[in-house]
Order: structure tokens, then sequence, then C-alpha cells
């Protein structure tokens, strides 16, 4: 996934080398985005040396009910074609109870009808999650919106995706009410299934 986050970067920065000058500004448009996230399913693999009892603990599973989180982030965004747009992405979001991040996310969007008129478009991206020095998860989504043209380079749009994330999170300890120390996890996988809707301001 990350070499397809760098492939997705490179690829906006070909296309910026060929615009050129004017051209290039011309086509690279500022925006923000937020909105809701519902994490509706979650799947756990915990395996790890609890210190207190002295075993090894191996946890897996799907785990719920559904969580509640917003996200905010600012982009830009350069027009490729009339239909194509490639997006650069970062800001705050919660995923799950615990868990902030800062993602770095590469987008595509496609404008069935044209980024000058009203009509629906479609997306995907790939990003990566920032949360503290050394520790990062991936993302993958893939949605549609509606966009409502107000006035050349200017539009709103409201959207909605289908997301899945994955994250290495720390594990609670809760006899000990601490963390379990890096040294003892072997493994700490968890994957997050989650709903986002949206606003999309473009100028």
């Amino acid at each position: 996934m990350k070499r397809a986050l760098i492939l997705l970067s490179a690829l906006l920065l070909c296309l910026s080398a060929n615009a050129g000058g004017r051209e290039f500004l011309r086509r690279l448009h500022p925006g923000i985005e937020w909105g809701y996230t519902l994490t509706a399913t979650t799947h756990r693999h915990f395996n790890y040396l609890d210190p207190s009892i002295g075993f090894r603990i191996n946890e897996e599973g799907w785990m719920g009910p559904a969580k509640s989180n917003a996200f905010i982030h600012g982009s830009l965004s350069f027009d490729a074609t009339n239909k194509l747009s490639i997006s650069l992405l970062s800001g705050y979001e919660g995923i799950a109870d615990g868990c902030r991040t800062v993602p770095v996310i590469c987008r595509a969007n496609y404008y069935l009808s044209g980024m000058d008129s009203d009509g629906f478009y479609l997306f995907t991206d790939l990003g990566v999650n920032l949360r503290r020095p050394n520790t990062m998860g991936n993302h993958c989504q893939i949605g549609s919106g509606y966009s409502l043209y107000l006035a050349p380079h200017t539009s709103v749009a409201m959207f909605m995706g289908a997301r899945v994330i994955y994250d290495r999170p720390d594990i609670w300890d809760p006899i000990e009410e601490e963390y379990i120390p890096k040294h003892n996890i072997k493994r700490n996988d968890a994957w997050y299934c989650a709903l986002n809707i949206g606003i999309t301001l473009k100028f």
C-alpha cells in the first residue's frame, strides 16, 4: 500500500512537471473536507506475553459495537483533465477509542459530468496514518459523491466512502492497568471497517 501511495504521488509530480508555469498553478486548487466516521466493526489479533501472569495470551476475533468518530482534512488538488483530479490530503481524524491519527492521503477523483457542472463523481484513495514516531497504519477507501458547481474552480460536494484501516495499536492490560511492554508483544494487528460521510469545499 505504501508503494501505491508513492506511485500516486509520483504521478501527481509528473503531471505538474508537464503542465508547467501558470498553467500548472491554474490547475492547483486548495480545499477542505470534514465529516463523520462510523467504525462499524473491528478485527483484532493480539499475541503477547502477559508479565502479570507469566503466560502467553492469544486473542483474535471481531469486536463491536460500532463507534463514532470525526475527521477534518485540508487538500491540494491538481486537475489533470476536466474529469480527473488527483489530490493530496492531510489533517486529523479519529479511528477508534483512543486512536487519533494524522493521515497522509493520495486520492483520485473522476467526475462523470466534468468538474464544471453538477454531477456525481467516484473516488479512491490510499494513505498512511501517522500516530507517533515510528508508528503508522495504512488505509484504503472507495466511494462516491455529488458535486455542486458554484463558480469557476469552486465547488461543494457531499460524499460517502467505505474504508478499511490497518493499525498496530498498543495493548492494554486491564489487570495491571498499564500497557503491555513492546518487547512482550509478538503480534498486535487491528483492522477497522468504517463508513465516512462528509462535505468537501474546493476553491
